[in-house]
């Protein structure tokens, strides 16, 4: 599996930083265990509705919000542009522990 970051910038400036090959339902609650555990993000609220999760997050005075959104997938959003390059380098080290952990994985059963 590919896991990788990716952004998308949608009409009326609303941006989102998805976490591609690691999309599902279930990936949300270890995407927002990473965020928090190794990236020392404060999780402000959790909530999970019908088709949707949100969690509002918080780094050194930076707010944004990891949704879970069944046509979307999973993804870092924000309306200010400015926070892009902070979102989009914790996604990508949540990618990165993801990636290593299943490399530590791979090397035990060898």
């Amino acid at each position: 599996m590919d896991y990788k970051v990716g952004t998308v910038k949608h009409a009326g400036g609303k941006i989102h930083v998805y976490f591609h090959g690691i999309e599902a339902w279930d990936d949300f609650g270890m995407l927002l265990t990473l965020l928090q555990k190794e990236n020392d993000c404060e999780i402000l609220s959790n909530e999970e509705m019908i088709y949707i999760r949100k969690a509002e997050l918080s780094r050194n005075g930076v707010n944004f919000q990891l949704m879970q959104d069944d046509m979307l997938g999973n993804y870092l959003f924000t309306e200010n542009e400015s926070q892009i390059p902070l979102l989009e380098k914790l996604a990508q080290n949540v990618v990165n522990s993801i990636k290593e952990s299943l490399w530590q994985s791979t090397c035990l059963i060898m």
